[in-house]
């Protein structure tokens, strides 16, 4: 499925261009909140970059830092971000690669997650979750289960951040981002309901790259940050 043609003109026209023509010369895929929020009518919060390497998103990143003045370049365990103290950060994601632009799509952790827009060096194209406009609509959350390299917790707490966004989720997808997260506890180490806890607590680690990767803290290529590693 893809976004309607009017969707995807007015996504593609609320981008920066620097960032419109990153993404036809470097190929690089946009994906995430920046979407969303877009068609909802909120206000993005940064723009989220993909593409097929680290080399390439690296290599994307640091074009963009040199065409920007005065910004700032953020390496982290998940991204490279360039941030600019009068725009919106851009994160390159290089902790998960794609190969095409519909597995970038298939990553994410939500239906209302699930949509990419690229450029094919003639067009641009996109692609949806087929129940991302229904759930949209609804401000619902219906998770996903994606098979990929992520943080236990991380779909917790993004839901905690969708609620305050005044998104709602039904039953069996909130149990199922609970089994994402315990399935990661070995429960035979665990003698009781206090040690539950702090394991749980120590899973529901911070995931996004403006605020921190894994629990640590934005390191920049020029100095290190106190508590990062």
């Amino acid at each position: 499925m893809e976004l309607s043609r009017e969707d995807l003109h007015f996504v593609v026209s609320r981008l920066p261009k620097d960032i419109k023509a990153l993404m036809k010369d470097r190929g690089v895929i946009l994906g995430g909140g920046f979407i969303r929020a877009t068609i909802a009518g909120e206000k993005p919060s940064d723009i989220d970059l993909f593409g097929k390497s680290k080399d390439q998103l690296e290599a994307a990143a640091r074009a963009l830092k040199d065409s920007r003045h005065g910004c700032r370049f953020h390496e982290s365990k998940n991204a490279y971000t360039v941030l600019s103290s009068s725009r919106m950060p851009v994160q390159f994601i290089h902790r998960w690669v794609f190969e095409r632009p519909r597995d970038c799509m298939d990553s994410f952790d939500f239906t209302v997650a699930q949509a990419v827009i690229w450029h094919d060096g003639v067009i641009w194209l996109s692609a949806c979750h087929e129940a991302f406009y229904r759930d949209l609509a609804a401000r619902r959350l219906t998770y996903c289960a994606p098979i990929r390299n992520e943080d236990a917790g991380g779909s917790l707490l993004r839901v905690r951040k969708f609620l305050k966004r005044g998104y709602n989720t039904q039953s069996p997808s909130l149990a199922a981002v609970l089994a994402r997260l315990c399935a990661a506890v070995e429960w035979g180490k665990i003698e009781n309901e206090k040690d539950s806890a702090r394991v749980l607590c120590d899973l529901l680690r911070e995931v996004d790259p403006l605020v921190a990767i894994d629990g640590l803290a934005l390191v920049d290529e020029h100095e290190v940050v106190e508590g990062a590693v």
